[in-house]
């Protein structure tokens, strides 16, 4: 077991040669060095192993004799692991930087021989001096990249771009898509790390450019690290098993099979996070937000007034408050003025009040509301009748608020529509009560109204009364018979008073 245990702690690979695959003078005698120290920590944890081997062999209790061997040799292991580890440890650290130097200076000398620019560099806002396949430098790099464009048709940029990653031999991770308000959707796709720019270049020209980020992040540490770290817990974990399977007191096995769970719990942790890690590593991850572009809209506005006045008058020059007699002719008149930058088509006049139309107007000299253009006035005029203190049916006595709407839709020089526009105007209208004095015709009429509405107070009354009719005659009967009997009997007790 422990000739084992030497041979694979003797046999850890090492990294070593220059970017040509020559291994350095330098690198070469610190391997050599640090193998001595290797075998000779080695050696000395064979010793103690054998050691307490043989005292176990010598002794009478073979079971209590292999409890404790195994807890020295347990101790020991972990000590020599401890102590290989920070010597490892401190190795690596130095050939990380001797490493990290001789990276740089291969990456200033290689940059400029890798920049070969395709046809697929994309446009000038994203390849300016970028190379379309990353630099190999023996390095674990994890790419990520995150791009925004706008585009009218959102869909056919989100099918041309899923057949643009298909083509490259990458796949599509994940799709987000909203259609409400303006179109936008975003893609995440996987691509080997040699198709990052290339993806990145073609991707870029689905749509308008408006954002671009692209970040490379260097994880090589990390997997010396983990895979260092995996070595060692390997190598515990087949020892533990070593011992578990000498192991024949219960409560010594009882503890390394914790131990041994505890460590092959560790063991996974560390081949996932690893694993993990290489993922990002073999597959880069872009990133794709497409948003539906919306062309600028000119400023669209309309200017709405309204007037009213009495019909001798006219009415652009009226008020939008007006008192009225009984009797009268009453001008309305509406300005429209488009100080927008596009024209208004299917212009509407209408009122909930009155109940007019365009048809109920009279335009102006010049004045046509099937298009007004930017800059241009539209004036029309309309006269209603006041009759016993009504307008359009409506009694106006005790005051009127009349509104006055607008629509229309604002167009385009092709006739394409942009938006729509509404306004509203009120006016308000007050028609004064008559007071000549009153006639004799009025008087007489009066008298019969009056006396018109006694004769239905009557009625009413009696129209009340009558489900009560049989009750009252029930009511009647009885007080008549009541009275008679007593009026008997007051006549009998007087007959018999005047007998004494």
């Amino acid at each position: 077991m422990g000739v084992t245990q030497v041979a694979l702690l003797v046999e850890r690979p090492t990294e070593g040669g220059n970017a040509m695959g020559v291994p350095s003078k330098r690198r070469t005698s610190r391997s050599s060095g640090r193998r001595a120290r290797w075998l000779a920590v080695t050696a000395a944890a064979l010793s103690v192993t054998v050691l307490a081997a043989a005292c176990g062999a010598g002794d009478d209790d073979a079971g209590e004799s292999f409890v404790d061997a195994p807890a020295m040799t347990m101790a020991a292991a972990s000590e020599d692991m401890s102590m290989a580890a920070d010597m490892d440890e401190a190795a690596e650290i130095q050939l990380t930087q001797e490493e990290g130097l001789e990276t740089g200076r291969r990456a200033l000398g290689g940059a400029a021989a890798e920049a070969d620019m395709s046809d697929d560099s994309g446009s000038d806002a994203l390849a300016a001096g970028v190379p379309n396949v990353p630099a190999d430098l023996g390095r674990e790099i994890i790419y990520t990249a995150w791009i925004a464009v706008e585009t009218a048709d959102v869909a056919a940029a989100a099918a041309q771009a899923n057949s643009i990653i298909q083509e490259l031999g990458g796949f599509t991770f994940s799709q987000d898509t909203r259609t409400q308000v303006r179109a936008h959707t975003t893609l995440t796709f996987k691509v080997r790390p040699e198709q990052f720019f290339t993806a990145l270049a073609r991707l870029s020209r689905v749509g308008e450019l408006v954002e671009q980020t692209v970040n490379s992040e260097d994880v090589t540490d990390i997997v010396v690290d983990l895979s260092s770290r995996i070595s060692t817990a390997e190598i515990s974990v087949k020892r533990l098993r070593g011992f578990l399977s000498q192991a024949t007191d219960v409560e010594g096995v009882a503890e390394l099979e914790r131990e041994l769970a505890n460590r092959e719990t560790s063991l996974e942790r560390l081949r996932g996070q690893l694993r993990s890690l290489q993922d990002r590593v073999d597959l880069a991850t872009i990133t794709l937000s497409i948003t539906e572009s919306v062309e600028a809209v000119p400023p669209t506005s309309v200017i709405l007034r309204a007037w009213l006045a009495l019909g001798e008058e006219d009415p652009c020059l009226g008020f939008t408050d007006l008192p009225a007699p009984p009797d009268s002719e009453v001008g309305f008149c509406i300005e429209l003025e488009n100080d927008g930058e596009t024209a208004l088509a299917e212009v509407s006049l209408s009122s909930n009040t009155l109940r007019f139309s365009n048809d109920d107007l009279t335009l102006g000299d010049g004045t046509s509301l099937d298009r007004i253009e930017p800059g241009e006035r539209a004036v029309a005029t309309l006269y209603e009748t006041v009759e016993d203190g009504r307008i359009a049916g409506r009694v106006a006595t005790r005051g009127l608020e009349i509104d006055v709407r607008f629509s229309a839709v604002a167009v385009t020089a092709s006739g394409e529509e942009l938006a729509r526009l509404a306004r509203v105007e009120s006016l308000h209208l007050f028609v004064t009560e008559d007071e000549t004095p009153a006639s004799f015709g009025d008087a007489l009429s009066g008298g019969s109204n009056a006396l018109v509405a006694v004769g239905n107070g009557v009625l009413l009354v009696i129209g009340a009364l009558l489900p009560f009719l049989p009750v009252i005659a029930i009511a009647l009967v009885v007080a008549w018979w009541w009275l008679r009997r007593r009026r008997a009997r007051q006549a009998v007790a007087a007959g018999t008073s005047d007998e004494t």
